[in-house]
């Protein structure tokens, strides 16, 4: 829990998100020592040398690029639905999702998006979205302020997201047929690995702006990953308001 954001907090409350350093800070210069540098708002932090300063410590604020799912994938031969339940932290602000796959050792490690994927308060349908704000990258770059970013596009372009619709990828020994739920739903998106020697390569994604709100703090979306070798999936949310 961060520290309350007003401006009627007390030095108790700083002295509050320090209790697990052992011996636990009793004044304010131990408190700033034993603070996190980038958890203090930027927009509060000044100098670091007053109560204020501690205003939303901890919190979510413009800017921030949070890890929130991270791991290595295995091969499976069906789709999984993956669902995952931001904090309260994040209620009212707009963000982006961004997925981040790093391909594996060999060409056939195809990753697949699929369905309806539910972000927040918005529900996408890949069968029906015709829209422009998804984004993709088409550079092999491993960090996002570096990343290009390109429309989704029906095809086999490699270094990035594809669209596909009513057959699996175009790989032998990679790649899921389409989707078999939401009523027939067979648009998928899917990172083209052995296009361009891509193994070991990075793939982005990213969602079109959404708003977190406490009656929807969900990111659901449904996963494909056959192959030979698959990679590490990253998964963030980028705040933006």
């Amino acid at each position: 829990m961060a520290v309350p954001n007003t401006n009627t907090f007390s030095l108790q409350d700083v002295v509050d998100q320090f209790v697990k350093v052992n011996p636990p800070p009793d004044d304010l210069v131990d408190c700033f020592a034993s603070a996190q540098s980038n958890f203090f708002d930027p927009s509060y932090e000044g100098n670091k040398d007053r109560l204020s300063n501690f205003r939303n410590y901890g919190g979510i604020w413009a800017g921030q690029f949070n890890t929130i799912v991270s791991g290595s994938l295995p091969s499976s031969t069906l789709w999984s639905n993956q669902v995952f339940t931001l904090s309260d932290s994040y209620i009212g602000h707009t963000v982006q999702v961004v997925w981040r796959y790093q391909s594996g050792s060999d060409y056939r490690g195809d990753l697949q998006l699929g369905g309806n994927v539910t972000l927040g308060e918005t529900t996408f349908d890949l069968d029906t979205y015709s829209g422009t704000s998804w984004s993709t990258s088409r550079s092999s770059t491993g960090t996002y302020s570096s990343v290009v970013w390109y429309p989704i596009a029906t095809g086999t372009t490699a270094l990035r997201w594809n669209k596909r619709s009513g057959s699996g990828t175009p790989s032998g020994g990679t790649g899921l047929t389409p989707p078999p739920y939401t009523g027939g739903d067979s648009t998928y998106y899917y990172t083209e690995v052995s296009s361009g020697g891509s193994p070991s390569k990075y793939f982005w994604l990213r969602s079109p702006v959404v708003t977190i709100s406490s009656g929807n703090k969900t990111i659901d979306w449904w996963r494909g990953n056959y192959g030979v070798a698959m990679g590490n999936l990253n998964i963030y949310i980028d705040v933006i308001t």
